[in-house]
């Protein structure tokens, strides 16, 4: 497993970690101090919000987990991959890709989502 693979699996793991102290930890693991976290819908920088923020995610959508859905693409510093958020009945809630940019440390400094598709409510 190359750097940024293990990047992208910490990201995914610290997405889907309902536990607030292992959610915290991932966090630290895998955005810089400052890391800034923007998509459509949320906006988020430093590890306390991207913590509240993430936990939101999991109220408005309990049970859901997001899923790397492409191969992860990168040069130098930066990557894009795309990502499902799959329901307990395995439906998918929404699409999206995501572009990121890692520091000297490893870490995210920014990540930048887009919505692909986001199913609509029955």
């Amino acid at each position: 497993m190359n750097a940024h693979t293990h990047l992208v699996a910490r990201y995914f793991d610290a997405w889907n970690e309902t536990d607030a102290v292992r959610r915290r930890a991932l966090i630290a693991e895998t955005y810089a101090e400052d890391a800034r976290y923007v998509d459509p819908m949320l906006e988020s920088q430093g590890h306390a919000r991207i913590d509240a923020m993430i936990a939101a995610v999991h109220e408005r959508f309990p049970a859901h987990v997001f899923r790397l859905s492409t191969d992860i693409d990168g040069f130098g510093a930066y990557l894009r991959f795309s990502w499902d958020l799959v329901g307990p009945d395995g439906g998918v809630a929404a699409k999206g890709s995501d572009f990121a940019v890692v520091d000297a440390t490893g870490r995210f400094a920014s990540v930048t989502g887009f919505l692909d598709a986001v199913a609509q409510p029955a």
